[in-house]
């Protein structure tokens, strides 16, 4: 295997992961108490907007990847076009143009996530499947630079959050030192370039026209990308054939399958509530707005940790219990947020995070890419995206919105939250998704599921 393939793959989810961690983690500010005010359902409704973009985005172009055009193309296309709608977003002060644009930008973004993967296992062969967690291990790596690098951009003058990291290690004369050469050398760049009629000082909106900057560096590129030419289906094929939708969700008729998609959704809703919800609850225990996405940041740390176990676990565990470890790390994550306090220990569920995204949803795009035919691998990760983030963010930011509401009381004229209240949903809605799949998922099913998919896709080959 090239090392210098897995360094292009790598920097790719380097980009992927940091434009969203930019935008994503740092939005709840702007439109809540601290900059817009937005009304707490409407808040909800746009968080909605990246999972309504992975209901049919990701199925359109995931069948264009698969039988049209090079996957890298429209990567390319889809990122650039995303950037201009990102720095579009910044400029919107209401809701309907902000749910808009946005609506509009996650219909280009959110596929992108599963033709990422698709790529990548693609350009990897299935004998290297095993690079895999590595190389997106670059992308919680994109996830955690983009909220350092944001906190960083916000407080340009003295860092507070990076002082309070560096005395809690022990290091305060080290950061002292750096500082002097912080402000020496660097402010004044950043003065001069926020002097610019322009740019001007750095406000929340900033979430929106930085990431959509890094947007469109990284839809040029995508342009160097390896070649991913699609796989055009012949007029005689069978309709199941001409259409790589429909043939991935012949998949569902194994129940592993479904009980897997399944429960991928539910899982999604938790995710959801985790984007929408986790800033505020953030705010509420002392950490200061401006700061909420680089303490965020902590769950990719843990992430990248476990990104890089995600082999032996599987060879050890298999992805059956691997993928139970990361909703027991879910559940055991929003149980412990409902006490509140102390609050270290609240920032150590964070950690948490990483090990529910890892072990769950990274080995959960393993399966599926095992299970499906060489011709459908965009459209089958697609379909795992619709479900996680489509349906279930719909449903999980539509209702975390309303559910922060019915837990809030009025003081000082400021919405105050009963946390307890909101995490206890997830919480048991998790227990519930552990106890399905442990008693439904047959791990040993995939072996039955390739069989059948490589039995449809042969013959395809052949006539090519």
């Amino acid at each position: 295997m090239s090392l210098g393939l897995r360094v292009r793959l790598s920097i790719m989810m380097f980009l992927q992961y940091f434009v969203w961690g930019i935008w994503l983690p740092m939005l709840a500010q702007r439109l809540g108490n601290n900059d817009l005010k937005l009304a707490g359902g409407e808040i909800g409704w746009i968080f909605t907007v990246y999972g309504f973009g992975s209901i049919v985005g990701p199925l359109i172009m995931g069948q264009l990847a698969d039988r049209y055009f090079a996957t890298e193309r429209v990567l390319a296309f889809a990122h650039f076009v995303g950037g201009l709608l990102l720095i579009a977003t910044a400029y919107a002060t209401t809701f309907w143009p902000i749910f808009l644009l946005l609506l509009a930008y996650c219909h280009l973004y959110m596929p992108t996530m599963a033709l990422t993967n698709s790529l990548s296992f693609r350009s990897l062969g299935e004998a290297n499947q095993a690079y895999f967690p590595s190389i997106r291990f670059w992308g919680t790596i994109g996830w955690i630079a983009a909220g350092l690098f944001f906190t960083m951009y916000l407080e340009y003058e003295d860092l507070p959050f990076f002082r309070s990291v560096f005395d809690l290690l022990g290091l305060h004369g080290v950061f002292e030192g750096f500082m002097g050469f912080w402000k020496s050398s660097i402010v004044p760049i950043w003065r001069s370039l926020f002097a610019l009629s322009f740019v001007g000082e750095p406000s929340y909106r900033d979430c929106l026209r930085v990431s959509g900057f890094f947007s469109i560096i990284y839809a040029l590129y995508c342009l160097t990308l390896p070649h991913t030419p699609p796989t055009p289906a012949r007029e005689s094929d069978p309709i199941d054939k001409r259409s790589a939708i429909v043939e991935c969700l012949e998949l569902m008729k194994f129940r592993s399958f479904a009980v897997l998609i399944g429960v991928a959704g539910l899982v999604g809703i938790m995710l959801a509530f985790y984007f929408a919800c986790e800033s505020y609850f953030l705010v509420s225990i002392g950490v200061a707005p401006t700061q909420t996405g680089a303490y965020m940041a902590i769950g990719q740390v843990a992430e990248g940790v476990v990104m890089l176990l995600i082999p032996l676990s599987v060879a050890k565990l298999g992805y059956k219990n691997t993928m139970l470890l990361g909703m027991a790390a879910w559940a055991t994550r929003f149980g412990l947020s409902a006490l509140g306090y102390p609050f270290w220990l609240m920032i150590s569920t964070l950690v948490l995070h990483g090990f529910a995204f890892g072990f769950f949803f990274v080995v959960a795009q393993m399966f599926v890419d095992r299970a499906s035919s060489k011709d459908i691998k965009a459209s089958a990760q697609s379909l795992l995206v619709f479900v996680i983030y489509g349906l279930g963010t719909v449903v999980g930011s539509a209702v975390s919105g309303y559910i922060r509401e019915y837990f809030s009381t009025q003081a000082n004229g400021l919405a105050v939250e009963n946390w307890r209240g909101i995490w206890m949903g997830p919480f048991l809605l998790t227990l519930g998704c552990m106890a399905i799949f442990a008693l439904l998922f047959k791990e040993q099913q995939i072996g039955e599921i390739r069989e059948d998919a490589e039995s449809h896709f042969e013959p395809s080959v052949a006539s090519h």
